[in-house]
């Protein structure tokens, strides 16, 4: 799918989550700091070693997480990752605050199911939530229901 036919949503991000994110970095960079300061190598490699692996596991895994619905699947980014969802396997869309681990960066999320079964349903969170469910109740045919996107047999 050509990446111009793409429409990128970037995903939420709750405030109390942007401290919890800033304090690793944060941390391993004052013990560089701290350990260039006393010239000591070991404590230097030691920190150096810590702030590569923060680096690498926010590179990985965290930066960046948007979401791209594209004309036949919706393509959720999350680090080094791609999960492409078939828009024509989306069965609902609901509202959830579920704590369970999820390419989404705030609690404000949406649960996408794609069929039964607990492996069937990806927790994102687009910050234009509005406009996110609008294109994909455009794209999959399913209809709002308050802020949920449902199918004809569903209330």
């Amino acid at each position: 799918m050509p990446e111009a036919s793409v429409v990128w949503f970037a995903s939420k991000v709750d405030w109390w989550l942007r401290v919890i994110l800033f304090l690793p970095p944060l941390a391993s960079l004052t013990a560089l700091g701290a350990s260039l300061a006393s010239r000591d190598r070991g404590e230097i490699a030691v920190a150096g070693l810590i702030c590569a692996t923060v680096a690498a596991l926010y590179g990985l895994l965290v930066i960046p997480i948007r979401y791209g619905v594209g004309s036949d699947e919706l393509i959720i980014w999350f680090g080094v990752f791609r999960q492409r969802v078939s828009l024509a396997a989306i069965e609902e869309v609901t509202p959830t605050r579920n704590l369970l681990s999820a390419p989404a960066l705030s609690l404000d999320r949406l649960a996408i199911r794609t069929g039964s079964g607990l492996l069937s349903t990806t927790m994102i969170s687009p910050l234009d939530r509005e406009e996110f469910l609008t294109l994909i109740a455009a794209k999959t045919g399913l209809r709002r229901s308050g802020g949920r996107l449902v199918g004809g047999s569903h209330a």
